[in-house]
């Protein structure tokens, strides 16, 4: 089975691309979706957090405040590897099982979708790295519409994270998602006729 390994900067387009992975028949593992339960109410990783963060970081119904936490993490570099290591460890156990069982149903391909995927060093545990980048002004305008924050806040945004440039060394191939959608989704198509071929001889 072909590991491939999806990620990309904010608004880029790569839930787009998930997406269409999964329309077209393989199986997509979301690491936001699963970083997001890994610290709900109740969970062992959000008993983590508390012990690592103190309780000021839950609210009163035990829940993880997001917020609060969110500033935190913005300031203190500190706070967001102790943060970031707790719930990688959870979400590459549930990588792993994920790619077990997509193993175990003889999937030809299997695609993990995870924004921070070179920066946790995961592209080694890849057999494809696929980036899906946008023209920085672009993922500005893209991400202002998507979620209403300021200009100044979404361009602190992206300066936090690993550029794109210093991404595409480590890409085997690169999505460029800053035109029309549906000539992206003719590459993805292709690339994904690729894979099938290599593992069917077509």
């Amino acid at each position: 089975m072909i590991v491939i390994g999806l990620t990309g900067g904010i608004a880029s387009g790569k839930s787009t691309v998930a997406e269409e992975l999964r329309r077209l028949g393989l199986p997509v593992f979301d690491a936001d979706e699963v970083s997001r339960k890994a610290v709900e109410k109740g969970s062992a990783g959000l008993r983590q957090v508390a012990e690592a963060f103190g309780s000021q970081y839950l609210t009163a119904d035990g829940s993880l405040d997001r917020a609060k936490v969110a500033n935190l993490i913005f300031h203190d570099r500190q706070a967001r590897k102790t943060l970031e290591s707790i719930i990688h460890k959870i979400v590459w156990q549930q990588a792993e099982q994920f790619l077990q069982q997509c193993s175990e149903r003889n999937f030809p391909a299997a695609v993990l979708d995870v924004p921070l995927l070179i920066e946790c060093g995961w592209q080694n545990n890849v057999d494809r790295v696929w980036l899906v980048a946008v023209d920085v002004q672009e993922q500005i305008k893209r991400a202002m519409k998507r979620s209403g924050m300021a200009e100044d806040d979404v361009k602190q945004r992206i300066a936090a994270q690993m550029s794109l440039e210093a991404k595409k060394p480590y890409a085997h191939m690169i999505f460029d998602n800053s035109g029309e959608l549906q000539q992206t989704l003719e590459q993805v198509q292709q690339e994904v006729d690729k894979i099938l071929g290599e593992k069917f001889g077509r």
